[in-house]
């Protein structure tokens, strides 16, 4: 009897020590370890990225960072991150999360789009104080009926927008009474590399250009070694350009950046345009 209690006395205050542990165990959050450096060991990130929200959902730390102007959740367990939605009880709690983050997120994307505006004031500053420069990286021009006037292209070879572009483009020059001259800026990988240096190397005319495929590659030479490293020189270390296309004035007065026509048309003075090759702008009475 005594034995018998002895043992019961035992076990209950063994059940004790656990429940007690497991309250030990719990006292530390599932988000306390969860900081920006622990996330950027787990999954590379933006220099920029911070954390504006952490809360316990169960065993995972629900958290939302900013990337590149947005918020983007994710889930963090012990050692590793899930990103995705989140569901209970067929309700989703990713959504009323960021629905409740929603003045963050408009914060976030006008400090991004404020961000980006003065990126690209400051790359246009860059490009109109070395205009000069440009005219030494061109490798081909368009000129239907020999024009006086001119806009650079800055293009990959191995890109479908830039190729639309110069479409689009071919179709105004006549209009607006200028030419083309096109700047390889191979920024898309070793394939671009290659066939900017096939049109370099083999010396290629605006309508060679054009009718390259991607088959189209060459080792390299010297003149298009250079060129290309003088091209990445200003264009990606000085400017700090890493996208494709882009339009400048022959001047600088102004650049359009991307792929677009319509915002090209406008600078030149044209009125919008319609069509595909137009860049899909359209007339006031068709508005």
């Amino acid at each position: 009897m005594n034995v018998n209690r002895w043992t019961l006395n035992s076990f209950f205050f063994g059940v004790m020590i656990l429940l007690c542990t497991g309250c030990l165990c719990r006292a530390e959050s599932v988000c306390d370890h969860v900081t920006l450096e622990w996330l950027k060991s787990q999954v590379p990130m933006p220099d920029d990225t911070t954390i504006v929200f952490k809360k316990e959902q169960g065993p995972l730390c629900e958290t939302v960072i900013t990337v590149d102007g947005g918020l983007a959740p994710v889930y963090a367990g012990p050692d590793f991150i899930v990103a995705g939605r989140l569901y209970k009880n067929g309700v989703s709690i990713t959504r009323m999360t960021m629905s409740s983050l929603s003045d963050v997120a408009d914060a976030e994307r006008e400090k991004a789009e404020e961000k980006e505006a003065a990126a690209a004031e400051k790359r246009q500053a860059l490009l109109k104080t070395h205009i000069g420069e440009l005219a030494g990286l061109v490798s081909m021009t368009f000129a239907p009926g020999r024009p006086d006037r001119f806009i650079y292209v800055i293009s990959d070879p191995a890109c479908s927008h830039c190729k639309a572009l110069l479409d689009g483009l071919e179709e105004l020059c006549p209009e607006a009474g200028i030419g083309l001259k096109l700047i390889i800026y191979p920024l898309l990988g070793e394939k671009s590399r290659m066939m900017a240096a096939h049109a370099m190397c083999k010396n290629l005319n605006y309508a060679a250009y054009k009718t390259m495929s991607a088959d189209d590659v060459a080792d390299g030479c010297e003149q298009a070694d250079q060129k290309i490293e003088k091209t990445f020189d200003l264009l990606k270390k000085d400017a700090q350009i890493t996208f494709v296309p882009m339009v400048v004035a022959e001047d600088g007065s102004w650049v359009v950046e991307g792929n677009d026509l319509c915002a090209v048309r406008e600078y030149l003075g044209l009125d919008p345009g319609t069509g595909e090759k137009s860049g899909g702008c359209r007339t006031d009475e068709e508005e």
